[in-house]
């Protein structure tokens, strides 16, 4: 009996995140309400308290829920191994795009509806790469600050990522292939580009 109603409270539970997500993608979170998460999701209001006291409190398990999967997608890969070369397409790299791939209209819904999104999957990223895993730096021109390494890295992944999920175009796999391309790519030269003169 226990087992049946933990089901049934996880159902209910997923049926509410999924109805904001979807809202979120056709009205602004001023116009979504309450009631129409309810009847969306096809709960009563009372259920819907059972479970959160507001709006706000739903929102926050979806982003703890986002953010928590994808942590947990990236340290997986070290369970097995303590160093992973990024020479090659590596498993973390496979894990974060196929999971963001997977929770796409979650990830798509919050980047447009909350700005600090972004903000905060920088932060869980220089978390990780702070305390749980450590990269090995290596570099022919001077020692390398790593917290500013970090900064860079965060910034340059996050930008990459939350370009994809923008836009969309390409499939999981080429951004992967893209991500461990463009973190092996050096700049060799700086040139400049001629333009066209202006018409008098």
């Amino acid at each position: 009996m226990k087992e049946m109603i933990d089901r049934r409270i996880k159902k209910t539970r997923l049926a509410l995140k999924n109805a904001y997500i979807d809202l979120l993608e056709k009205f602004t979170d001023d116009q979504i309400t309450v009631v129409m998460i309810t009847q969306y999701a096809d709960v009563n209001r009372a259920t819907f308290y059972d479970h959160f006291s507001n709006k706000s409190d739903l929102l926050e398990e979806i982003l703890c829920d986002v953010r928590d999967g994808l942590k947990e997608e990236i340290l997986t890969p070290f369970k097995e191994k303590n160093t992973i070369k990024i020479k090659t397409l590596t498993p973390t790299t496979v894990r974060i795009f196929e999971y963001i791939d997977k929770h796409k209209k979650a990830f798509h819904a919050l980047y447009v509806s909350y700005p600090v999104f972004k903000h905060q999957m920088e932060e869980l990223f220089f978390e990780i790469f702070s305390k749980d895993i450590r990269m090995e730096l290596q570099s022919e021109v001077g020692e390398v600050n790593y917290e500013m390494f970090l900064h860079y890295q965060t910034s340059a992944t996050i930008g990459l990522i939350f370009f994809w999920i923008k836009n969309h175009f390409h499939s999981a796999a080429y951004m992967m292939d893209q991500l461990t391309i463009l973190s092996n790519t050096k700049v060799i030269n700086l040139i400049s580009v001629p333009h066209s003169p202006k018409s008098v």
